[in-house]
């Protein structure tokens, strides 16, 4: 049986699943030459995911996070933390 929780980006996943969420990816993240050089960012934006998540290992929150960018939902930004996640910077 799979059990199903909120990590810390307050997003339901099953534990045992690898980040393959098609669709939130989809929906949130993009990764444009023109925009960053290609890191992926959050769609619409030029907040790069791993910006995101070193906020958030800098002790903000994404509530925080999301009160500074009231035009972006929260959801934007776990999808980001969690794609960051899985997607790690090298070195």
């Amino acid at each position: 049986m799979t059990q199903r929780g909120k990590g810390i980006t307050g997003l339901d996943r099953s534990e045992n699943r690898a980040w393959d969420d098609v669709d939130v990816r989809d929906t949130w993240i993009e990764s444009v030459p023109e925009i960053k050089g290609g890191a992926p960012v959050i769609k619409g934006t030029c907040i790069t995911v791993h910006a995101v998540e070193m906020r958030l290992s800098h002790g903000d929150s994404l509530d925080e996070i999301a009160a500074e960018n009231p035009d972006i939902p929260r959801e934007a930004f776990a999808a980001a933390v969690l794609f960051a996640k899985a997607h790690p910077l090298p070195g």
